[in-house]
């Protein structure tokens, strides 16, 4: 890889995770996310276009173009000009490089909002975050509105680090190669175990529907506590209840019934301290026998003792090893891409999205500082569209409430009515924002 910083060609390598979705992207799995930050006054596009060519040395592994070779798809440096894009009525469309002078990601502006919509080519949501911190704030300073960057915020004017666009997996496992060796094999690479599947009215292909519910963070923590649970354990297994609940309606006969499995990422970053600006998050897939609960408690019970067990420091890292190591066994390596793409569809369709019957991703609570802070009144976290599963759940925390954000391509808005209205009962005050 030659140097990304001056004028010579450079290129960089998918990361691990990101491997797989070059093959899966298409009109129906864009593998797009969104993150968004509304300020208190409108957006002036030229200041906002300054701000994101100042940006461009600081991250050269976002401003990059996908190539096929022969043997792997790989990212080369971009130098097209930037297009800042209108909001659309719905969010996280699928990115066709040709119309985006071949960036994979777009900035989109709507009156004082920009928002910033990423593939999962390039990074997770923790990487997308941190460009779209540096960016208000470069925005922000351009246009007078504060004096310096802030400390907290990436400075546009350092050098990337390496490790910021290094394969983080591969760097877990140079820090834990002494405990390898003791490391099980993970997981097959097929299971025969089957979900249950929300059946719906499909909308029309592109179509995207958003509901946000808003809550305040005493509210969410104290209902949480009630069941001794976390923030994420307790909306999940809301999430969980709400699917048998819906199960219990679409399938009358109970013998034909099927575990329910929710799709939950683990930020790597909260256990390796490896300053990664890619992809470095896996994901933990709790299952639920409608037949083993009788309430919301029993299912709490059941992903704590899940969570708590599949997201320890050791069965991550097996799942780590196992990952890499499939990436980099040699049939695999020399494989050429237009096989290796058939291969990855057919396992993504026939084995992958058929674990899991949803998706909740919860980033936490975001906290800016206090100069960039004066001037964001709103932050906003949504997941593209999910066409396997038919919804999935995006959870932000901003200030002093916490935004859950569900997304759906179906008619029907079963599963967050009932999330929503469970919170209510259980003594929560909920504000709905929709599309």
């Amino acid at each position: 890889m030659k140097d990304p910083y001056n004028n010579q060609h450079a290129w960089y390598r998918l990361d691990t995770s990101a491997k797989i979705y070059p093959a899966l992207e298409s009109p129906e799995n864009t593998n797009i996310f969104r993150f968004s930050m509304t300020l208190k006054h409108s957006i002036d596009l030229s200041v906002l276009h300054r701000a994101l060519e100042t940006l461009r040395p600081r991250f050269p592994y976002y401003n990059v173009r996908l190539r096929r070779g022969l043997f792997w798809h790989y990212l080369e440096k971009n130098e097209k000009p930037f297009i800042l894009w209108p909001e659309t009525p719905y969010p996280c469309e699928r990115l066709y490089p040709s119309y985006n002078n071949g960036y994979l990601y777009r900035v989109r502006v709507y009156k004082a909002r920009i928002a910033v919509e990423f593939s999962h080519i390039l990074s997770d949501g923790s990487g997308c975050m941190e460009f779209l911190k540096t960016l208000v704030a470069q925005y922000l300073l351009l246009e007078g509105s504060i004096g310096a960057i802030p400390e907290g915020v990436m400075d546009p004017q350092d050098t990337p680090a390496a490790e910021e666009y290094g394969d983080a997996f591969l760097r877990v496992l140079e820090i834990e190669k002494h405990r390898l060796k003791d490391v099980p094999k993970e997981r097959s690479l097929f299971s025969t175990q089957r979900v249950f599947k929300i059946r719906g009215n499909l909308l029309p292909l592109g179509a995207f529907r958003i509901i946000s519910g808003v809550v305040a963070m005493k509210d969410i923590k104290s209902v949480a506590k009630a069941y001794q649970a976390k923030v994420t354990e307790f909306l999940a297994a809301l999430y969980i209840e709400a699917l048998i609940h819906i199960q219990n309606t679409q399938i009358r006969n109970r013998k034909k019934h099927r575990p329910v499995g929710l799709s939950i990422p683990v930020n790597m970053r909260n256990l390796y301290p490896v300053r990664s600006m890619r992809n470095f998050s896996l994901f933990i897939v709790p299952r639920i026998d409608p037949a083993k609960v009788r309430d919301l408690g029993d299912i709490i019970g059941l992903l704590k003792t899940f969570v708590r067990t599949r997201a320890s420091r050791d069965n991550l890292l097996a799942m780590v090893k196992d990952n890499c190591s499939l990436s980099s066994n040699a049939l695999i390596k020399h494989t050429p891409v237009p096989v290796k793409d058939l291969v990855i569809r057919y396992v993504s369709n026939t084995q992958g999205h058929a674990q899991f019957s949803g998706t909740l991703s919860n980033l936490g609570a975001v906290r800016l500082p206090d100069a960039l802070e004066e001037h964001v009144e709103h932050m906003g976290f949504m997941l593209g569209p999910p066409t396997q599963t038919l919804t999935a759940c995006a959870v932000l925390g901003y200030k002093n409430a916490l935004h859950i954000t569900f997304g759906r391509v179906c008619q029907e808005a079963g599963v967050e009515r009932h999330v929503f209205r469970r919170l209510v009962e259980l003594g929560a005050h909920v504000r709905i924002i929709s599309n």
